[in-house]
């Protein structure tokens, strides 16, 4: 009698013991791609070790002898030294393991033979990254928990304290403010869910836009927060990433087609009509200018037409990126304050509205009752 290969485990445990491991793998991507400071620590160590003249497999296998082994950081060098062993470069073993930004250097770094100083820019941009993070979290912070507190308050006013007001007396006998704060009261009570709901769904809209959307009506987006954050961002990182391959002495176009390969959506679309441009002998400089997409930065794009036909442009796109995030972090900031300041002004509003309205519904309430008393 045969046997059942249901009753096998060859035949229902792989499955599943696969179905594991894939989710494990996709865990520790995300916690090893969420812990910045944790990857700069890394390249930083193995950038050392690459200069230190240690090949790039036997250095993986040394960081990953001091790792625990359930650490993603471990789980990602293991990867990383068995993809190479069969033949990949580094940047192609660590592509899920990384950003968009720290995967288009990584690559620059292959092509030149600088995977070291590659990994230096890396830990550059990512910090700066952190800087931009750090400028948008600390400038909204206080913001939100002020505009909390006012619909919150908003919120207790709309459905407890003014219904038990207006419960005093008819409807058509309150006026003037105290007539206003009863119709915000029901226009809150029937909407303020739905309000608050289409705001959790525009800020994920938001989100998922900003790699995806490509079109021409995003350039005009770009130029405000939150999407000029992420072409800064992008930005960035293609200068660096350019810098790079050029100063290997990759040609420009090929450059282009490679990072374009690396890129999100819309890095995609903009390197790509740029390329076009430039395949039509058009200068860089004068292809970005062309495309209409203000990328990466309208003032940069000036900078780059000027250094375009001369000696040294590698270093120059380096060394403007560099400047670009240092100045990029400083406006950043510079908005993040006239953020904050209107918001307090919003909150403070709000409330100042609440508290006044009640002010004139208990004045209009003891008046009612005086009249009703006489």
């Amino acid at each position: 009698m045969g046997v059942n290969r249901f009753c096998n485990p060859q035949h229902y445990q792989r499955p599943e013991l696969m179905d594991m491991k894939d989710i494990e793998r996709k865990l520790n991507v995300y916690l090893f791609r969420s812990d910045s400071k944790g990857r700069i620590k890394l390249w930083r160590k193995l950038s050392k070790l690459l200069s230190d003249g240690i090949a790039i497999i036997p250095a993986l296998d040394e960081l990953r002898g001091v790792r625990r082994t359930k650490d993603p950081t471990y789980m990602a060098l293991n990867e990383w030294a068995a993809v190479m062993k069969n033949g990949k470069r580094f940047s192609d073993a660590a592509l899920d393991w990384v950003t968009t930004e720290e995967s288009m250097l990584l690559m620059a770094g292959d092509q030149a033979g600088a995977l070291a100083q590659s990994m230096q820019s890396v830990i550059k941009v990512t910090k700066a990254k952190q800087s931009i993070s750090s400028a948008v979290l600390n400038g909204i912070a206080y913001p939100t928990f002020l505009f909390i507190l006012a619909f919150g308050v908003m919120y207790m006013f709309s459905n407890k304290i003014i219904p038990a007001f207006a419960k005093a007396a008819r409807s058509d006998n309150w006026v003037g403010m105290a007539r206003t704060m009863i119709d915000v009261s029901a226009f809150v009570q029937v909407w303020f869910v739905w309000i608050v709901i289409a705001a959790i769904l525009l800020i994920g809209a938001l989100f998922i836009s900003m790699p995806l959307w490509s079109g021409p009506s995003r350039t005009i987006f770009d130029r405000y927060p939150p999407y000029s954050i992420y072409r800064i961002q992008q930005g960035a990182s293609w200068l660096i990433a350019m810098s790079a391959l050029i100063q290997a002495g990759v040609r420009i176009e090929s450059a282009m087609e490679q990072l374009m390969n690396k890129s999100s959506n819309w890095a995609k679309v903009r390197i790509y009509a740029a390329l076009r441009a430039m395949k039509s002998g058009k200068t860089l400089g004068a292809a970005l200018v062309q495309t209409r997409y203000e990328f990466p930065d309208r003032e940069i794009i000036s900078d780059i037409q000027i250094y375009a036909n001369k000696s040294g442009f590698d270093e120059a796109l380096r060394v403007i990126g560099d400047e670009w995030i240092t100045e990029s972090v400083e406006r950043i900031q510079d908005m993040m304050r006239i953020v904050f300041s209107a918001s307090l002004l919003f909150a403070g509003g709000v409330i100042a509205f609440m508290v006044s309205g009640m002010f004139a519904m208990q004045l209009q309430l003891s008046q009612l009752m005086q009249q009703a008393g006489r």
